[in-house]
């Protein structure tokens, strides 16, 4: 009886020359017999040929992989030797079928420290080593996730099945799992849910205190890119506030509710470090009938001596100055929302500092020397050059009464930002 003979498929070296060792692939069950590789001698420069599988082109169009500088150590992510077909390895499928239904390459020119190109006119696409790990790992993860799904899907079902013999799968992170799901942001915040906002939040809070995971300088930057975030944020909602044309009490409140939610806009406006000690303060004033109390918008404490302020918000369409002069035509009075507003400032700091040592102010918390009253309230763009002149003269003359506009506000909070980013 005759042996069967099985078909053999080997590389073997064809030729040398002075420059360059010259490899054949034969396949005797198909009759293949053609280069599959060239190793240069006189510069650190290697040649593949895809070798064919099964007697077909592993490639739609990619005909040769050329890699340069690795110095006969080549890559992760592509086939070493022949008996697979040289070129990218399985991992980078993925790859190759986007290369295939879309592009038209003949060559790849895998470099090391080496640039990335994609040369339309010349077919040619051009990857650093750099590129190609980024790559392999990506797919490595997602390949293992894959796996790892799978095993722990199979390991439940036996788990449900079999409670007293087969364990519970663990929980186990695959590296690379994160890197890969990042790699499909499209940088807009409106792609992560609640519970994807959380999920990051909680592993930034663990990570930042395990000792050595970050380096110093990437923790200062992060909080330098998240502080600019959020006072870019607040100056949005800041804008989306002034664009109000009604004047109500809602208005009001929201100025209040955003100053309370943002009250490090506080720190812009003193000449010290203070802190929101608490909003619709009581500041005593009330009568045998517990009636007629005063109550202060905000109560803010100087964070090194306790000595409070007292704050009062009104709305950026609040009318600083009269319409009409009142004497000539270059004297102005105030309006009666901005002196009703100084007199109720006053009054409350009045009525703090007399009943300060009473039973309801014998607290460590807060100090009152000389506290000092702000008024937010108006717009400066509003008034002429005449009213402004009027208006100017007052608030100069204000000792115990700071008073600011909005449009001052929100220009203090644009510097800030432009300090932070280096823009200024």
């Amino acid at each position: 009886m005759a042996k069967t003979v099985t078909p053999v498929a080997f590389e073997y070296e064809k030729a040398i020359t002075t420059n360059k060792k010259v490899f054949y692939f034969k396949d005797d069950e198909f009759k293949i017999d053609r280069i599959s590789k060239e190793i240069y001698l006189q510069e650190d420069k290697e040649v593949h040929y895809p070798t064919p599988f099964r007697g077909e082109d592993k490639y739609k169009t990619i005909k040769k992989f050329v890699y340069i500088g690795f110095k006969k150590k080549l890559p992760s992510g592509v086939y070493k030797v022949s008996t697979f077909g040289y070129g990218f390895t399985k991992v980078l499928a993925p790859v190759i079928s986007y290369l295939n239904a879309n592009c038209n390459f003949s060559e790849v020119i895998i470099a090391k420290g080496g640039s990335d190109n994609m040369d339309i006119k010349d077919k040619k696409l051009f990857i650093s080593d750099t590129t190609l790990q980024k790559l392999f790992n990506a797919f490595s993860a997602i390949n293992g996730r894959h796996k790892e799904e799978k095993e722990r899907a199979a390991l439940h079902e036996l788990n449900q099945l079999f409670p007293a013999i087969v364990p519970a799968p663990k929980k186990r992170y695959v590296p690379g799992t994160l890197t890969a799901a990042l790699s499909e942001w499209q940088n807009a915040l409106t792609e992560f849910n609640d519970s994807d906002k959380s999920a990051i939040k909680d592993l930034f809070d663990k990570l930042t205190l395990l000792p050595n995971f970050f380096l110093e300088t990437n923790l200062i930057k992060t909080k330098e890119i998240i502080d600019n975030k959020f006072i870019q944020a607040s100056l949005i909602e800041f804008d989306a506030l002034m664009k109000a044309s009604s004047d109500t009490p809602t208005l009001e409140k929201k100025w209040q509710a955003f100053l309370k939610k943002n009250s490090w806009v506080f720190s812009t406006l003193f000449a010290q470090p203070v802190i929101l000690h608490q909003d619709e303060a009581y500041v005593g004033g009330k009568d045998y009938k517990n009636k007629n109390g005063k109550y202060s918008d905000f109560l803010i404490k100087n964070g090194l001596s306790d000595n409070v302020s007292f704050v009062e918000i009104k709305t950026h369409l609040t009318e600083l100055v009269e319409k009409k002069p009142y004497r000539g035509d270059d004297v102005f009075a105030l309006s009666k929302e901005l002196t009703g507003c100084i007199s109720q400032v006053l009054n409350q700091r009045d009525h703090f500092q007399k009943e300060f040592y009473s039973h309801a102010y014998k607290t460590k918390d807060v100090q009152t020397l000389n506290s000092k009253a702000l008024i937010i309230i108006g717009k400066h763009s509003t008034l002429s050059e005449k009213q402004l002149h009027a208006f100017e003269m007052f608030r100069n003359n204000c000792k115990d009464v700071e008073i600011i506009t909005f449009d001052e506000l929100h220009r203090k909070i644009e510097s800030l930002l432009k300090i932070m980013t280096g823009k200024i």
